[in-house]
């Protein structure tokens, strides 16, 4: 049986759409990341990150830069400056995940966040 070229480009054809699914997913797969674990962690500064955490500070607002507050898990706490739109502000001690890039230690410049809606059956 003989390999006809249409079959060597359609192999081709799908192995690269599998590469491109496969890159577009994987940085929305990984899961997030306590605040601890990427202050004692430098191997994600200027990377991608996501993390979990309760939003402090809240009182700083608004800056040239965007929204600046920090985020604790507890035993760590880290500044976070989100540059997107709000559809609603984080309140002191709310439960946020931030999506962005750490630029350093202590500090992650966020181009999303997923805020927790307070449930009223707690």
């Amino acid at each position: 049986m003989k390999i006809k070229t249409v079959h060597i480009v359609v192999i081709v054809l799908v192995v690269i759409a599998a590469i491109l699914a496969y890159e577009s997913f994987s940085s929305d797969i990984c899961p997030y990341l306590r605040v601890t674990d990427i202050t004692q962690d430098s191997t994600h500064v200027g990377k991608k990150v996501k993390v979990l955490g309760n939003a402090t500070n809240i009182s700083t607002g608004w800056s040239e830069e965007g929204l600046d507050f920090g985020l604790t898990d507890g035993e760590s706490t880290i500044s976070v400056t989100y540059t997107g739109s709000l559809a609603q502000n984080p309140k002191e001690g709310q439960e946020v995940g931030v999506i962005g890039v750490q630029d350093t230690s202590d500090h992650v410049t966020a181009t999303k966040l997923d805020i927790k809606c307070a449930s009223k059956y707690e």
